[in-house]
């Protein structure tokens, strides 16, 4: 990982975080563009032989280095020889994979109906990439993964699912006082995208810690004990000189990491 990164004019491995001047509370609010000038890599041991990579900025991996005609996740897939898949969620709904295997290859299923798509063109592009099939996701289709990874991607198929969302109308319509009513609403709330996720996070991690770290900036500085207990590994590097915290084409504000998830894995 950090090979493949320093190979951009400027980008280096730090040795220790750097300490900044302001609390953690007032980071966690800072628009990117005013956030310490860092890039942050965690990796953290999955299930079945899975890494679970979380970035900051978001989504590093998928983005190109200038001139270059593959995303980085492509390029690390190939320095690895390994497969690595990429899964993003916003607002519970919208979902893209992005998968790469040890060749170079990728493939890119789901719709990016993320806030400022001002067209379908838009939709249909993840970081400048065509998505391949651009529909809801429902399995792997470049990568050879288990059988109960694909059948996390199948998860809205689930009868117990339909169950649930029968026995919640039938409590709705006859007795909306119901306790149970409240414990199901959760489940039947939950979107398309974020059904996959909560499935996907079932089989590769274990710990339900990892998977979902939503801003990794905040947490090494906020929460670094815990991080620590949790066995996750840390890089911090100084961004190359091309960095631009807030690029033309940025698809996730700070305001939206609450309704936002992003993971790699190789």
């Amino acid at each position: 990982m950090t090979r493949l990164l320093e190979q951009e004019e400027g980008c280096r491995r730090l040795t220790h975080l750097p300490e900044i001047t302001i609390d953690s509370e007032q980071l966690r609010h800072l628009p990117a563009w005013e956030r310490p000038r860092l890039w942050l890599i965690s990796l953290c041991r999955g299930e079945d032989g899975w890494t679970i990579v979380k970035t900051w900025p978001n989504e590093l991996l998928c983005t190109r280095v200038e001139s270059v005609t593959r995303p980085r996740l492509s390029a690390l897939a190939m320095q690895l020889g390994c497969d690595i898949f990429h899964f993003r969620v916003v607002r519970d709904i919208c979902g893209i994979l992005l998968e790469a295997d040890a060749t170079g290859h990728i493939f890119l299923s789901g719709w990016n109906d993320y806030e400022g798509a001002n067209s379908l063109d838009e939709t249909h592009l993840f970081y400048g990439e065509q998505i391949n099939a651009p529909e809801p996701i429902s399995q792997f289709s470049l990568l050879t993964v288990p059988e109960q990874m694909q059948e996390a991607m199948r998860v809205h198929e689930n009868p117990e699912i339909a169950r649930i969302e029968a026995e919640y109308e039938r409590l709705l319509a006859e007795d909306p006082e119901s306790e149970l009513l409240i414990n199901l609403q959760d489940e039947v709330e939950k979107g398309y995208a974020e059904r996959i996720d909560n499935a996907l996070a079932k089989v590769i991690d274990s710990s339900n810690f990892c998977w979902y770290l939503t801003d990794l900036l905040y947490n090494v500085y906020a929460e670094p004990q815990q991080l620590q207990d949790q066995g996750v590994q840390l890089l911090y590097l100084q961004p190359p000189n091309t960095y631009n915290p807030t690029p033309p084409n940025s698809q996730i504000s700070l305001d939206s990491l609450s309704e936002y998830e992003d993971h790699d894995c190789f």
